[in-house]
């Protein structure tokens, strides 16, 4: 990735880390695990100005007690941040993984790395690997274990890490065994495990189990039912669901993205008293931010950028025609498992009470960005319009969509695409010609 466009206030060390010398310099140093190619493991990066955060997964490791090879790295371009950041990281004690990766300073990159579960804004993340802990955790999570009774098989638990966002959230598929201490029982349990941060864990604890129970009678899909969470306040758990993906190139995707329209409907319409999403006045200046990250890296579309975010929020008032519904608030394809023929809808972080053509627009953009063609995306239109008792007049549905197109326009930088430049062009067209009537 020699040939990577690098936005123009990218610190220098990630140029060096996607063409790759960053990476197998320090690998010859001892400080990182090998890679060949560094820029394919990298499964989350944040690119501000001067500094990003980067995070790169090794090897997948399931043993209980081992984390997978993963690295944390900040780069800085002011060189006295690094080394400040660092000697802070350092009084926190940070654990060493198996391989014995430690946190390291790489002072002529300006490159700052923590090895994996360490996370300075999650601090529980590590309990998870750290055996006597994990133990004491894991029984809160099963209802009906006491430990006077039950005691998790450590050696026979396995973790895999699904997502993982540094400083926010951590996703992983467990698989934990438990023995009686009296009699001849085992219980095998396999689940979902999510570590927060302590500022946001309480509400995401709360509003997990809200939704869990009231979507357990809904007909037209069906959510992972909440199992508990453990004492430390930040880990908490749902079962583990069966069910596949929607798969974009079946014959049947048609029918698929109907259910999920009508899934939408019902879940739209559950009355659940969960906090109010930003008001038309905040989503303004939440378009005012996005604009302004897009100028700051691609610095040659910025009249085009400031037309757009003029004009939507010229619109976002017609938002308010919109009565306030319970919303996913990240509604994507990803966010559905077909279990026979019925939805599974997972990952409610961001649900709230709001209004519904954000969703409605954030899943008619994933789909486009997927290549599902605009008459198989109307079956998933049509349905939801079809079940939902709210009338989703073009207006505010242009408003949704136009709005995801801008919240996502930035992806394939992200995604590390070196066509990202041309892709966040085009999602600024398809976002004018929304605006204007011309696409929906």
């Amino acid at each position: 990735m020699n040939h990577f466009p690098l936005p123009p206030d990218a610190p220098a060390g990630f140029s060096e880390l996607i063409s790759g010398d960053l990476w197998h310099r320090l690998a010859d140093a001892g400080l990182v695990f090998p890679l060949e190619n560094p820029h394919l493991s990298i499964q989350y990066l944040r690119l501000k100005p001067n500094a990003c955060r980067v995070f790169l997964l090794g090897e997948q490791r399931e043993k209980a007690d081992m984390p997978p090879q993963g690295m944390l790295l900040q780069i800085y371009d002011d060189k006295d941040r690094a080394q400040s950041v660092y000697d802070k990281e350092k009084t926190r004690r940070p654990l060493p993984s198996p391989d014995g990766w430690m946190t390291f300073l790489d002072k002529a990159s300006g490159v700052v790395g923590l090895p994996f579960p360490n996370d300075p804004e999650i601090p529980e993340l590590r309990r998870i690997y750290e055996p006597d802990r994990f133990r004491r955790l894991a029984l809160d999570l099963v209802k009906g274990l006491t430990p006077d009774q039950w005691r998790l098989q450590r050696r026979l638990t396995k973790f895999h890490l699904l997502a993982y966002k540094p400083g926010r959230r951590a996703v992983l598929r467990a698989k934990l065994k438990f023995r009686h201490l009296i009699e001849d029982q085992k219980i095998r349990v396999r689940l979902h495990l999510k570590v927060e941060k302590k500022s946001t864990a309480h509400r995401s604890i709360k509003q997990a189990k809200q939704i869990s129970e009231a979507t357990a009678l809904c007909e037209r899909f069906k959510t992972p039912s909440f199992l508990g969470f453990a004492s430390n306040g930040c880990l908490f758990a749902h079962e583990w669901n069966g069910g596949d993906p929607v798969d974009i190139t079946s014959s049947t995707l048609s029918t698929q993205l109907e259910s999920l329209g009508s899934a939408i409907a019902e879940f739209h319409s559950i009355p659940m008293d969960l906090p109010a999403h930003v008001p038309p006045q905040l989503i303004s200046e939440e378009v005012i931010v996005i604009a302004n990250d897009l100028q700051r890296i691609l610095p040659s579309c910025s009249k085009q950028i400031q037309e757009i975010s003029r004009e939507l929020n010229r619109q976002i008032p017609n938002l308010c025609i919109l009565p306030s519904s319970l919303l996913h608030g990240d509604l994507h394809l990803d966010q559905f498992l077909i279990e026979g023929s019925q939805p599974v809808l997972l990952d409610f972080d961001r649900a709230g009470r709001g209004y519904a053509s954000l969703d409605i627009g954030s899943m008619l953009e994933d789909l486009r960005l997927k290549g599902v063609t605009p008459e198989q995306a109307s079956s998933f239109l049509e349905s939801y319009r079809s079940d939902c008792s709210v009338e989703m007049t073009p207006k505010v549905l242009r408003v949704g969509r136009a709005l995801a197109i801008l919240r996502r326009a930035s992806e394939p930088l992200r995604n590390l695409d070196p066509s990202w430049q041309e892709k966040l062009n085009s999602s600024l067209e398809e976002c004018r010609d929304c605006l204007t009537g011309e696409e929906l």
